[in-house]
């Protein structure tokens, strides 16, 4: 959608929302979805545009039931915005077609930026603790698929496997995928704690405010999902963020009760979390690419699967 007409663009955000000023948009990124800073002279807004093949008008319902639902509980998130006639979602007419679109609050803050300080990952903690606390009683009439293991590991796998052409690579793949699930599906992991999950918990996700607080935005890759998928469980043996792992946990644990047992299994999704991020890029941008670049990028992101594995389980 880099080529879309910014212009069209404003003026159909004109139409739709009370703005009482000038509309301004500029793309910020475009990925699975385009997203876009909106502004007029005094407010800053997100519009997101979602990608045509990505999200269902049910999925992105839930999506806005789930933060609704978080907002009224005191979490710190960043709502949406309804247009005129009360409406959250609306379709948006694209190069690509009809597309769902999604006006959101700026968040209040700014992005954290480097160096990271214990604190942030303190207060990151305990935000996502929240998260959780806050959601064990949602409930929605709209569905999205749960983030168990048939749809983040063999769903990917059904899809990558044919287009790996190196048959070592595809046997490593296979071999971790398979090591995941079996770590996930024994008897004890039945314990773990289910349900609805932010699925993309980094501090891209997050902005800080003055006063130290978090203000989480971006639940597009959530759902109901193992809560330990929200545990960093990347840096499990990553000595480099050993100390804010710790910082993480500890933020948690003030809030919601840290399981050993979610920790073990946040280790082993982070791999999984990556096999997942597969389809997605596949199926969102790089298929369409050509066989070159899906070559490229297999070879990449396989690399990065491997070392996440060899982390999770070493």
């Amino acid at each position: 959608m880099n080529d879309f007409d910014l212009s069209k663009l404003e003026t159909w955000l004109s139409v739709t929302y009370p703005f009482k000023e000038p509309v301004q948009v500029e793309l910020l990124r475009s990925h699975t979805n385009d997203v876009y800073l909106v502004k007029t002279a005094s407010q800053q807004y997100i519009l997101k545009v979602y990608g045509i093949k990505w999200r269902t008008e049910s999925e992105i319902r839930y999506e806005v039931a789930l933060i609704e639902h978080l907002a009224k509980k005191g979490l710190r998130v960043a709502n949406t915005i309804a247009g005129k006639d009360g409406q959250n979602i609306y379709q948006v007419a694209t190069p690509k077609g009809e597309q769902y679109a999604l006006l959101f609050e700026f968040a209040a803050g700014k992005k954290p930026q480097p160096p990271f300080s214990n604190e942030l990952y303190v207060a990151f903690g305990r935000a996502i603790a929240q998260m959780h606390e806050f959601s064990d009683d949602f409930v929605t009439e709209y569905e999205r698929s749960p983030l168990d293991s048939e749809h983040i590991i063999a769903r990917p796998i059904r899809l990558v496997i044919p287009l790996i052409k190196n048959w070592e690579e595809q046997l490593a793949l296979l071999r971790i995928a398979a090591k995941v699930r079996d770590k996930l599906k024994t008897r004890k992991m039945l314990k773990l704690d289910w349900g609805p999950i932010h699925g993309d918990a980094t501090l891209d996700n997050l902005h800080l405010t003055d006063d130290g607080q978090i203000v989480l935005y971006d639940f597009d890759s959530g759902g109901s999902g193992w809560r330990a998928a929200d545990m960093q469980g990347w840096a499990h043996k990553n000595a480099e963020y050993a100390e804010k792992w710790e910082a993480f946990k500890q933020g948690y644990s003030s809030v919601r009760e840290l399981k050993a047992l979610d920790l073990e299994a946040a280790r082993y999704l982070s791999a999984a979390w990556l096999i997942w991020g597969l389809q997605i890029d596949l199926e969102q941008r790089v298929l369409e690419q050509g066989d070159a670049k899906v070559a490229e990028y297999l070879t990449m992101q396989l690399g990065a699967i491997k070392a996440q594995a060899e982390l999770a389980f070493g």
